[in-house]
Order: structure tokens, then sequence, then C-alpha cells
């Protein structure tokens, strides 16, 4: 038992300023676009949906997956001492990464006049477009100087500067902005000023805390052919990745009209919401979560099984109560003008707890080596996607741009779960799911019921007391029935003695099971 706790420690230790980092990067970055939608607009919010999809893509095209690269070098000339090679590694990287973002920025900027007004048929377009398309000149060797402190095995200077500082400055110079009367060019303006300061931010941690590194006096050696070689097949990769991410936004742009976008993308991330948890669970590895019983595949599949049923316990109530309350839930959050994306929200959300059921599959391939097939199923799923965005949003609008997001994860994760039991013979299911489902279902439905009874029309903020008194049931019921394995009730422990809150904890728990 020593021997689990000081095992557990150290996971929890190591995973804890990640999972502070990752709530607070979403809180902060949700409560940025909520503003945005709800004092400039649906249209003038899709505009801006736009731009940021121009910089995802302009920022994959320059150099988006160099990060491998320094991930890998690093560490080894670190253990060589080979100071030369290890400015010369980074140097390079942010060498390639800035000229390419020149190519690609004059390219968008001068083509942004023709796909403002002939791809997105909005000529007012184009200088957010020509704005975001040169904006990776910036955030690109931004980014390679965060990848090179990952390199240096540390997250912290990552998860401050990129998920914390940037965030809060963009919050901060988005309200001042708007405050002022900018508007929607606020909003693109203090994207543009977080992510300078964000680059101030990380140069003083490179060189600070873990350097001299870019301005020691060591001779580089430059390494710019190495990390060509490694990292252009990756290239395709974060390509499609990033496809995937806005081929809805760009299609319902084309099909479709700014507000259509807009309404889109408050739906798309207030589902993305109900992932937090399995984001912030996939910071603790499975070969880490392994060391706790005997290294073995017996034990690798215990570890998968557990963190699935950890992140489903977590997303399924989340879930039902987006699924059920999603009129409400947009209305609380984004105002009277994004009601229509109300049903995408329902579909997203369940398209979330699809992949969330299944558990974290890719990472499990690839701590097997299934790389090329994981490429493979991305490279289906991704054109699947793409085919039935074309087909279904100038059918059904917004709702066939989420039907087509939740057919392809369906795919996507249906894939992957076979090919794992082909394989490996390995099931990431666990039988404690099925009590999960019980005590939500039963919760739900009981809140649904007494609401509805209550009210003609569902006010928004009774989705405030609502939530609450469904998630108190949810977990009565969840102990009552048995939720709760023993291997969870340790994790809860080592959570409480860590917070010092041991025994109160434990009281309750022996009173709820």
């Amino acid at each position: 038992m020593d021997k689990k706790r000081k095992i557990l420690n150290r996971l929890l230790k190591g995973a804890a300023f990640s999972t502070v980092g990752i709530f607070l990067s979403k809180a902060m970055a949700y409560l940025y676009r909520i503003i945005v939608g709800r004092y400039i607009g649906p249209e003038a919010y899709g505009q801006l949906s736009i731009g940021l999809m121009v910089l995802g893509f302009a920022k994959a095209l320059s150099g988006g997956a160099l990060d491998n690269a320094l991930k890998k070098y690093i560490p080894e000339y670190r253990a060589e001492n080979d100071k030369g090679s290890l400015k010369g590694i980074v140097l390079s990287s942010i060498n390639i990464t800035l000229v390419l973002s020149i190519i690609i920025g004059s390219a968008v900027f001068l083509t942004a006049p023709l796909i403002a007004s002939e791809f997105f048929k909005s000529p007012e377009l184009t200088n957010i477009i020509r704005i975001f398309g040169l904006l990776p000149i910036v955030a690109g060797p931004y980014d390679r100087m965060l990848d090179a402190s990952l390199g240096y095995n540390t997250t912290k200077y990552r998860v401050l500067t990129k998920n914390i500082i940037e965030n809060a400055l963009k919050l901060l110079f988005t309200v001042l902005l708007i405050g002022l009367g900018y508007q929607l060019m606020g909003a693109v303006w203090a994207w543009v000023l977080a992510t300078f300061a964000g680059a101030a931010v990380s140069f003083y941690f490179l060189e600070k805390k873990l350097g001299p590194l870019l301005t020691s006096d060591v001779d580089a050696e430059y390494k710019h052919r190495e990390i060509i070689k490694y990292s252009y097949p990756l290239m395709l990769s974060s390509v499609i990745g990033t496809v995937q991410g806005w081929a809805d936004t760009a299609i319902i742009g084309y099909f479709m009209d700014n507000v259509s976008v807009g309404i889109y993308n408050a739906a798309y991330p207030t589902a993305m919401l109900i992932t937090i948890p399995s984001q912030a669970l996939g910071s603790l590895a499975l070969s880490s979560l392994s060391e706790i019983g005997q290294k073995s595949e017996k034990s690798r599949e215990k570890a998968l099984k557990t963190l699935t049923n950890w992140t489903f316990a977590l997303v399924f109530p989340a879930f039902l109560l987006m699924a059920f309350f999603s009129r409400e839930t947009i209305q609380i959050l984004f105002g009277d003008a994004y009601l229509k994306g109300s049903l995408a929200l329902s579909i997203l959300a369940f398209s979330n707890l699809i992949s969330a059921s299944v558990g974290r599959l890719n990472s499990y391939l690839k701590s097997k080596g299934y790389t090329k097939l994981i490429f493979y199923n991305t490279i289906l799923t991704v054109s699947l996607n793409l085919i039935l965005n074309i087909y279904l949003i100038p059918k059904y609008g917004i709702t066939g741009a989420a039907i087509s997001t939740l057919i392809s994860t369906i795919l996507a994760e249906a894939l992957i779960f076979l090919e794992t039991y082909r394989f490996e013979n390995v099931v990431s299911l666990h039988p404690k799911m099925a009590k999960t489902i019980f005590s939500g279902l039963t919760a739900i439905t009981m809140i649904y019921l007494i609401v509805d009874n209550l009210f003609q029309i569902t006010p928004f903020w009774v989705l405030i007391p609502a939530g609450i008194l469904f998630f108190s049931l949810h977990l009565l019921i969840f102990f009552k029935i048995g939720g709760l394995t023993e291997y969870d009730r340790e994790i809860i422990l080592t959570l409480a003695r860590k917070a010092g809150l041991e025994e109160k904890v434990e009281k309750i728990l022996k009173l709820l099971t």
C-alpha cells in the first residue's frame, strides 16, 4: 500500500500543475468567446471565428509539427552537453518557422481580398484575414521557444505562458478594447497584443530560467537539415488535424453566412467543455499509471480501463445537463441571438461523449507503436467529415455540420476500438460505466420532470439550481449503488491527503457508501 501511495503522490504532483493550467486556460479562452459573442453579435463573432481559422491553418503550414523535433533532439544534446548543437537546434527551428511564416503570411495577405469576397462572400473580412494570416510571423517563433522548454522536461513555463498569461491578457485587452468601442477589431487586436506579450514572456523564461540559450556566446551549430528531415512527414498530420478542427467553420462560411458561423462557433466550444476532464486526465500517462500494479500488459489494460471510467464518470453527467437543457445553456452563456445553435450543441455534446466512452485508445496505440494505423484512421475520418459537411450543410445548416461531426466521430472511435481489440485483445470499457449511466439518467429524469412541471417555458436562470441539484442527486445515487471502486477511493484519499483533508473526506465517503 505504501508503494502505491508513493507512486500516486508522484503522479498527482506531476499532473496537478498541468491540470490546473488546462482548467484555467479553457475557462479564460471560453470567457473570451462569451464576451466577444455577447457584445459584438453573431455576425461579427462569425467573422472573428473565420479569422481564427485562418490563423490555425497558417500556423499549421508554418511549422506546426516542429515541436516534435525539439522534444526529440534537445534532451539528446543536453545529455551530451553539446551546447553548440543545443543552441543550433532551437535557432534552426525558429529560422524555419520564420521563413515559412513569412511565405504563408505573404500569400494570405495578397489573396485575402479574393478569399473574403469569393469564398466567404464577405469583403469586410479582408483585413481580419490579413492580420491573422501575418500573426504566425510572431506566433510561430513564440511556439518554438515554448517547445524548447518542453525539451528541458518541464511543462510549467508553457503552462504559465500559453495557458495562463496569454489567455489572461487576451481577456483583459478584449474587455478594454470592446469597452472603448472598438467592437470586432478590438477582439482582433486583443488577440494580437496577447500574442506579442506571450512571445516576450516565453523569451524571458527560455533565456533567464532555462538558459541563456539564444543569447549565449556559444557558436550555434545549425541543424536545419536534421529538423526538416525529421519533421516533414509530421507536417501533413498537423495540417490534417487543423482541417479536422476547422472544416465545419470553413464550409459553413462558404455555403451560409457569418451569422451561422458565429452561432456554430458558440455551440462547438460549449460542447467541447465536457472534454476538459479527458484532457486533464490525459496528463496522467498510461505508462505511468501502469506502475501502480506489476509492470505487465494486464496492468496496462487495467490502467486504460480505469482512466476511461474516470473520464466517463466526469463527462456523462455534464453531457446530460447540456443535452437536456441545451437552449438554456446557450441562452445563459451567449444570449438569445444564439438560440438556433441549441440542437447543434446537443449533437456535438453527444459526439464528445462518444469519444469519452471509448477512452484514450489513441494514446494506448501510440504507446504500442501503431502510429501509421492512427494516421490512416485520421485520413479516413477527416475525408468522411469533409464529404458529409459538403453534403449536409447546404441542406440542414449548422445542424448538418454537427451531424457530420457526430458521424465521423462514431466512425473514428469505432475503428480504433475494433483495432485495439483486434491487434492487442484490449477493451477499454469498464463495467462501472453502467452505474454512471444509471445514476446519471435517473437524476436527470427527476430534475427534468420537476422543471417541466414547475415552468411552462423554462427560464434560463433555472439551469444553475437545476444543475446543482442534478449533480448532487447523481453523486448520491452513484455512491449508493457502489459506483466507487477501492482503487478510486484510494485516488480520492490521496488527493485529500495532499490538501490536508483526508480524515474529513474519508468520513464523507463512508457516509455516502
